[in-house]
Order: C-alpha cells, then structure tokens, then sequence
C-alpha cells in the first residue's frame, strides 16, 4: 500500500510538472503578441538569433525550433514582415516534421495561422488553426487547446461566424477552469461578451463583463481591468444608466492615467464624451473630446482621432457653433479619408502578402506532403515490425507450450515410474504378508489332513487358536486391502453427513473391548461430551476402528489404551494414546509413506501390512483433516487426527 501511494504522489508531482511546462510555453508564446514596452526590435531579433546559432553549435534540435518561431513571431509583431517571418516558421516546421516534435509543431501553425489572419486570409488561418488543435488533442494538453479555441473563436467572429466563435469561446472558458487559470478564464468571458453585444444580449453580456472585471482585479491585473471597465462601461450606456456607465469609464481612466497609457486615456476620454453627449450636456462632451484628440494625437490613434472629430463635430453643431462644428467635420472627412486610404494600402498589401504567402504556401503543402510519405513509411516498417513481433511471439508461445508439453510429459512418466515402483514393492509387501498366514494354513492342514489319528486333544487345539490367528490377519489384510482398493479408485463416495463422533467412539470402544480383554488391556474412554460433526461416516470409523487395534497390538498385558477429545477454534482433536512398545524416530518417518515396510509384530505376535494407517491418512485428508503420531520407544505412542467441527 505505502509502495502505491509512493507511485501515486511521483505520478502526481509528474502530472503537475507537465502541466506547469505547458503552462510556461503558452506563456512564453503569448508575450509575443503583448505589448512590449522599451524593447528594442533590432536587438530582441539579434538575442533570437544568437539563441538559434547557439543550438545549432550543440545541435539541440527542439531549442533551435523554439528559436525559429521566437524570430518568425518577431517578424510578425514587430517588424510586420510576412514573408520574413513565414520564412523563419517554415524552416521551424521542416525540423519539427523531421523530429516529430509535436509541441513545438503547435506553436508554429498558431503562428502560421496568426500570419495568414494577418494577410486577410481568414480560411488558410483556420485550416492551421485545425492543425494546431489536432496536435494539441494527441497531446491531451487543456491548456494550448484553450489558446488555440480562442485565436479559432476570434478568426470566425472576423468571419462572421457568430455562432461558431461562441462554441470556441464556451469550450475554452470550460478548459480554462478546468485547469483554474483565472486570467484565460476572463479573457474567454470578454470574448463572449462581445458576441452577446452583437446579438443584442446586453443582460448577459454584461454578466460576462463583471465576472472578467472581478478576475482581473483578483490577479491586479490592471490592463486587463481597466479594458473591462470600458466594456462594462459601454454596456450601462447602451442600457441608458449613464451615472453606472460614467462611474466605470471614470475607473477605467483612473487606471491608464496611473499607468500613462495614452492609448488607454484617448479611449476612455472619447468614451466620457460620448456618454456626456448622449445626455446633451454639449459642454462636458467637448472637454473630454478636447482631452482624448489630445492623447489620440500623441501616438497617432487614428481611429480615436476620426471618433474624437465626428463627436465634437456634432457637439458644437448642438450649440450652434456651426463654425466649428464645419471645422471638425473637415476634420472628420480628412482623417477618413486617410484611414481608407491607409485601409486601401493595407488591403493591397495584403493581396501583395497573401500571393507571396501562396507561393510560401506551396513550401508548407511540399513539407506537409513529405511527411505524409514518412509517416506512410513509418507506418509500413511498424505493420512489418509487428508482424515480424507476432510471429516471433507466436514462434516463442509455441516453443514454450512444446516444452511444457515435453516438460508435463517427463514430469508425467516419473510420476508414473514412481507410482509403478510404488505398486511393486506395496505388491511385494502384500505378497510377502499374505505367504505367511497362508503357509500356516497349509501346513496346519496338511497336519490334520494326515497326522489327525496321531494327533492329541490338546495338539487339535492348539492348531486351532493358531488357525484362528492366520484367519484372522489374512481377513484384516483383505480388509484393508479392499479398502484401499476402493479409496484409491474413487470407489467411496465421501459424502458428508451430520452425526455425533463420541457415539463412533463409544461404538468402537465397544467393539473392541472383549480383543484389549484378551490381552488383559485397559480400555478407557475419557470423552463425555457431544462431538458434533458433518464428515463421511464409514471413513470416520475407519480410522477410529484402525487406531484402536493398533494400539491393542502394540499394548503389552496389563497396559493402558486411552481415547480422548479436545476442541480447538473450529475443530476436534480426536486421540488414541497406549503405553505400548512405541517406536523410533525413523519408524514415525515411515508410517504415512506408501510403499514402504514399516510394519512390525504386536506384543502378542500379531502381523500386519501397513496399510492400515495409510487407510487413516487418506480418509482423514479426504474429510478436511490431518493426522498426527507422537511416540517414543519404551514408552508408548499417541495418535490423534482433527476433524472440523459443525455448528
């Protein structure tokens, strides 16, 4: 047990590792596109660099991967060169289709995917995105799965495709906790927020915005925090609660005036302004307009600008500025005019970029088709491996079921050398016991037959007794012999039955008591409770039969043969003690073992084969129970067996 939660606790802590390594190469992959403040384009470029030759020198393949995309994002979100930086990513996915580097793989189509997005290729972006999201699902690893669901959730609301982002978005909020990581959490509920506004769910949406707003003052995350205030803010504004919709937008510039993010004070300007415009207070309207054209301006925020001038336009066309109001809907139509054009310039640029990312395409499908044909080679060498593995196995199975047989076999035909060895000498010991009872037969009959005219009264009789004796060892032995026979053939039917074992001794004590008489023996039965039993009858009393005359053999005149009983747990220990002439430690090694000559004269010359305690033992074993002899030469001899106990 301790071994096992040994495992558990190191499988645990590897489990948590992982996931903490994952954890660390999202992240990594993430700050590419966060915004990198003081961070020098040139020098960033040259640290990758330096990074990839480096593994290149010591040929760390996986860290001259992680170079590459390191170069091709930075080309991406830096220097905004496409072809360079899909340039950089190909070279990066030729590696890892080489290797089988399949996380690595993930990053490079989500960069692949962001480039494509990028040159207004919407359709190419997902199919990587697919790429990325198979990988990630082999990997079994929530927490890429959530980023790719996201960037997925972001490039189908591009599209249009409301009803798909939000799938992505819902699946990527569930890994997120899932996996507890609160900041992905809030960023899949803005997500779904936005695409409640657009459907018009402002109740929802706003459910959506608060539970982000809470997470990211949870995590001090103040970026984040403010971003959600502003939607928070905007949501009340639409909903007309404009003191709920200024507090928010108030907050939100609150904390970009903390962090002196121009981009962050030109929003949140613009966002008062208009909620004040929206309640005709023109004044207030144009003072906080006034303030955002001026951050706008600062980092030539264009798209604040244009929103700056339309509403101060119309703000000052309210209090019948008409003056002014002209002067900033020129202004208006000048930026807009710029900002198509720009817009005009970025869709050429991008018709530019998306032929160039086509001819790079036909590079990435050369690469993808080569490893298909690696993989269908690998694949072929594994069919042929395992094939090879099989026949291999099934030749090994064969060969051990042949030894085993082979093995069985011998094992078998020892047995049967034995058991034949076994019968021989028991047909030995039998022959030679049965020769000499019937030897007295014939010649106690060969006397009658021709000497009875000159054979006295007395000489008749004591022919007799020795007649008697004969019979009587031939009748034991057949007995015996019978009953062996029949045990051994599985002639007897151990079939338990229910029955009290004292009356079994009390039976045989009195069958048995005018034989101890003879030889002036005294037989004492020292049971006087109940033994209740369930075992087989006629073998029971087989045994006790057997001990008892072996006892009287072995008993000289004026001994002593005791039966007693004993309870112990869920057993009795059923005894036949005699003061007789016991026997040798090498005599008890030889009186269970078939095949062996162990059997000796009584004290009144009574023969005997053997075979009765063998008779015992097998009877006993076969009702659930052991036997037992404790002797001692001079002394006398205990016999006892147990016998499970019935309730």
């Amino acid at each position: 047990m301790k071994v096992f939660f040994a495992l558990v606790v190191l499988l645990l802590g590897f489990v948590r590792q992982t996931q903490s390594q994952n954890d660390a190469d999202v992240v990594w992959y993430e700050n590419f596109f966060r915004q990198q403040k003081n961070k020098s384009v040139d020098k960033e470029i040259q640290l990758a660099n330096n990074r990839r030759l480096k593994a290149i020198d010591s040929k760390d393949k996986p860290a001259e991967v992680k170079a590459l995309i390191e170069l091709g994002v930075f080309h991406l979100t830096m220097v905004i060169d496409y072809e360079q930086a899909m340039g950089w990513l190909i070279q990066s996915l030729a590696i890892e289709d080489s290797l089988s580097l399949r996380k690595e793989k993930i990053f490079t189509y989500l960069a692949m995917a962001y480039v494509f997005e990028e040159v207004g290729n919407n359709y190419k972006s997902l199919e990587f995105l697919k790429l990325a999201q198979r990988l990630s699902e082999q990997e079994n690893n929530l927490n890429i799965q959530a980023l790719i669901l996201n960037e997925t959730g972001r490039v189908k609301a591009a599209q249009g495709n409301t009803d798909a982002a939000f799938e992505d978005y819902e699946l990527a909020l569930e890994y997120a906790q899932q996996l507890n990581q609160a900041g992905h959490e809030a960023d899949a509920l803005i997500h779904t927020g936005q695409l409640l506004t657009r459907k018009k769910k402002n109740n929802e949406a706003l459910t959506n915005y608060k539970k982000a707003l809470a997470i990211y003052r949870t995590e001090k995350d103040k970026m984040n925090e403010a971003m959600a205030l502003i939607e928070v803010g905007e949501m009340y504004r639409l909903m007309k609660n404009y003191d709920r919709s200024l507090a928010n937008h108030v907050a939100a510039l609150e904390i970009y005036q903390a962090l002196k993010d121009e981009s962050g004070l030109a929003k949140s300007y613009n966002n008062i302004g208009v909620l004040y415009f929206d309640q005709k207070n023109f004044k207030r309207a144009i003072s906080n307009l006034e303030l955002g054209l001026q951050a706008g301006r600062s980092i030539q925020a264009q798209d604040q600008i244009q929103k700056t001038f339309d509403f101060l336009s119309q703000s000052y066309k309210q209090l019948k500025d008409y003056k002014k109001a002209l002067e900033f809907r020129e202004s208006f139509l000048a930026i807009q005019d710029l900002i198509q054009n720009d817009k005009n310039e970025r869709q050429l640029l991008e018709a530019q970029n998306r032929y160039t990312m086509d001819k790079q395409d036909t590079q990435i499908n050369k690469l993808e088709g080569d490893r298909e044909q690696r993989e269908k080679v690998i694949e072929a060498q594994n069919k042929l491996r395992n094939i090879l593995i099989l026949l291999i196995a099934f030749g090994l199975i064969i060969g051990v079921l042949v030894l085993y047989l082979y093995l069985l076999k011998r094992r078998s035909n020892r047995k049967l050398e034995a058991l034949n060895a076994t019968k021989d000498k028991l047909f030995s010991i039998i022959g030679h016991d049965l020769k000499g009872p019937l030897n007295s037969l014939t010649s106690f009959s060969y006397l009658l037959l021709h000497h009875i005219d000159s054979i006295s009264k007395d000489e008749i009789k004591m022919l007799s007794v020795d007649i008697d004796k004969s019979l009587k060892n031939l009748f034991n032995l057949l007995e015996n012999l019978l009953e062996w026979s029949r045990s051994q053939t599985g002639s007897i039917d151990f079939k338990p039955e229910e029955f009290d074992l004292a009356v079994v001794l009390k039976e045989n004590e009195d069958l048995l008591r005018v034989q101890a008489q003879n030889k002036k023996i005294n037989l004492v039965n020292e049971n006087k409770i109940s033994l209740p039993v369930k075992v087989h009858r006629h073998s029971i009393n087989t045994v006790v039969r057997n001990l008892i005359s072996n006892a009287i053999k072995f008993t000289n005149e004026g001994g002593t043969i005791t039966l007693a009983s004993e309870e112990k747990g869920n057993q009795f220990i059923i005894s036949v003690t005699d003061t007789g002439v016991g026997m040798s430690p090498a005599a008890i090694q030889k009186l269970f073992l078939l095949g062996t000559k162990h059997s000796t004269l009584g004290t009144a010359k009574e023969k005997g084969t053997g075979l009765g305690l063998l008779i015992c033992k097998e009877f006993v074993e076969k009702n659930g129970g052991t036997i037992h002899v404790e002797s001692k030469e001079g002394v006398g001899s205990k016999f006892y067996f147990t016998i499970p106990r019935f309730s």
